[in-house]
C-alpha cells in the first residue's frame, strides 16, 4: 500500500487500485454562502406561485424552510395535497400565476439565475 498525503487530500494506492480522498474544507463558506442564496431564491421566486387565501401556507414555507439546508419545505399540513393540485381551486385574486407544483414553476422561469448566482458564490462563475 503507497499513501500520499498533501494539503488537498490523500491518495491511498492498494494493488493497482487508487482512491482519492479530498479536502474540502477551504471550499466550505463559500459553498455553505452558495447554498444559503439558493435555498433563499428558491423561497422568494416561488412565492407567486404558491396558493394564497390567508397566507398561512407561503408562511409555512419561511417557518419549514432552514436556509442553508439545501432543502425548502412548505410545512402546512395540506402543503403536499395543495402542491400537487388534489381537491383544490387555485384561487388566484392574490396570486395570479398560483398553481400546483410552484417550485417547477418558478425554476422554470428563475433556473439559470439561480445557477448564475449560486456558481458566482461558491467560486465557479
Amino acid at each position: 500500500m503507497n499513501k500520499f498525503d498533501n494539503l488537498r487530500g490523500t491518495i491511498v494506492v492498494v494493488s493497482g487500485e487508487a482512491k482519492l480522498t479530498l479536502k474540502m474544507d477551504r471550499f466550505a463558506k463559500q459553498y455553505t454562502e452558495a447554498q444559503k442564496y439558493l435555498d433563499s431564491e428558491v423561497l422568494k421566486d416561488s412565492s407567486p406561485y404558491v396558493p394564497m387565501r390567508t397566507g398561512v401556507l407561503m408562511q409555512s414555507g419561511i417557518r419549514g424552510t432552514v436556509i442553508g439546508s439545501g432543502e425548502v419545505v412548505w410545512d402546512a399540513p395540506y402543503a403536499r395535497r395543495l402542491y400537487y393540485g388534489k381537491s383544490f381551486d387555485f384561487h388566484k385574486g392574490k396570486h395570479p400565476k398560483a398553481c400546483a407544483f410552484w417550485f417547477e414553476a418558478a425554476k422554470a422561469v428563475h433556473k439559470n439565475k439561480w445557477i448564475a448566482g449560486a456558481k458566482k458564490l461558491a467560486g465557479g462563475g
